[in-house]
């Protein structure tokens, strides 16, 4: 069997989801076409972290944002990287908004029907957007089901989402590699890890923070991006980008894992930090609400001032929040890993390939 890959951006949890599938489906041929939309990694460091054997095709003219001359070409160009793949057992699986639309057009015109679409955090929950905008994606999203393909969700709640749009919806959890790494006795941080965007408003990070800068509350930003100069409260350690490990190493001395984030899919940074037995603490979005089991792994909250309320709660009771972070590593492990995600995956690419 072959299963290829489609995804435009060549970066974030998109690209981990599929590293992730190939390492755990060894025995499918993998092909991975992507744009060449980078973040932090160059391309070669990213096509690295695959297992070998996979195989890679440059989508050169795929782009995020909506351009209906570039997207036209892009259509065209992905028309022509899908045609060799029209064999049976060959099972081609679209990642992201704009691979997810333009890749059913490709393969409804060039009468391919095994054909899966994850999302990873559909365009229309984007709030970094106008209302108008968001109805147009979600119109996209329901205009590309008529092209054909099975929708499978990165989990819960982007199921759910998709379901609204009266599709037919698979999913799969996201799942990361369980490592055996122990805890700090003593953690003290209050850690996010990933890019400084819009996305993750760090403004809103910031202002948590600041609340406690009086009384030097550490709080880390493991990463960086564009929007990292507002991460300015004296109390906050922006790392810049770093390694695995290193980051690791931040999550090992990690009591509470703090997301401000304005929306999600199923988000990979807080998977590993419940791998990292820490306690959340997660803006109320989709895919974040997917993790946490509110009072047993940590909580949820809907603004600055429910989340610093929260945060004096924790530390106070500070057992009780070590128990969450063992809490979130027992459920990494029961529902969360890369190996469940590999064996449901293994099973839907089967019923695809055989035409079910």
């Amino acid at each position: 069997m072959t299963v290829v890959h489609v995804l435009e951006p060549f970066a974030s949890g998109v690209t981990t989801a599929v590293i992730n599938i190939t390492k755990q489906l060894p025995s499918i041929r993998h092909v991975v076409i992507h744009g060449c939309r980078m973040w932090v990694d160059a391309m070669e460091n990213v096509k690295a972290k695959f297992p070998e054997g996979v195989s890679f095709i440059k989508w050169s003219r795929a782009g995020r944002e909506i351009n209906p001359v570039r997207d036209l070409q892009a259509l065209g160009e992905l028309i022509r990287l899908l045609k060799p793949y029209k064999a049976p057992e060959t099972v081609i699986h679209l990642h992201s908004s704009k691979a997810g639309f333009l890749g059913r057009v490709a393969c409804k015109l060039l009468g391919i029907s095994a054909v899966l679409y994850t999302p990873h955090c559909g365009s229309f929950i984007r709030t970094d957007v106008p209302p108008l905008k968001r109805k147009f994606f979600r119109l996209l999203e329901r205009a590309g089901g008529c092209f054909g393909g099975t929708i499978v969700g990165c989990g819960a709640s982007e199921a759910a989402l998709y379901r609204r749009l009266g599709k037919h919806v698979l999913w799969v959890s996201n799942g990361i590699e369980i490592s055996f790494a122990g805890k700090d006795p003593a953690p003290s941080l209050i850690s996010f890890a990933g890019i400084a965007s819009i996305q993750k408003n760090p403004a809103l990070f910031n202002r948590i923070a600041a609340f406690f800068q009086d009384e030097n509350l550490p709080f880390y930003w493991i990463g960086d991006g564009p929007l990292g100069a507002e991460l300015g409260s004296q109390n906050i350690t922006l790392t810049g980008w770093v390694d695995k490990a290193e980051v690791d190493a931040y999550l090992y001395k990690t009591l509470i894992y703090l997301s401000t984030s304005s929306w999600e899919g199923l988000p990979f940074g807080v998977l590993e930090a419940m791998n990292a037995s820490c306690a959340l603490l997660l803006s109320d979005v989709p895919g974040n609400r997917d993790l946490v089991i509110s009072g047993e792994n940590g909580y949820l909250f809907h603004d600055e001032r429910e989340a610093v309320g929260l945060i004096k709660k924790m530390l106070e009771h500070r057992q009780d929040t070590l128990a969450m972070g063992r809490k979130s590593r027992e459920l990494a492990e029961s529902r969360y890993s890369a190996e469940r995600m590999g064996r449901e995956y293994g099973k839907i690419y089967a019923e695809a390939g055989n035409g079910k």
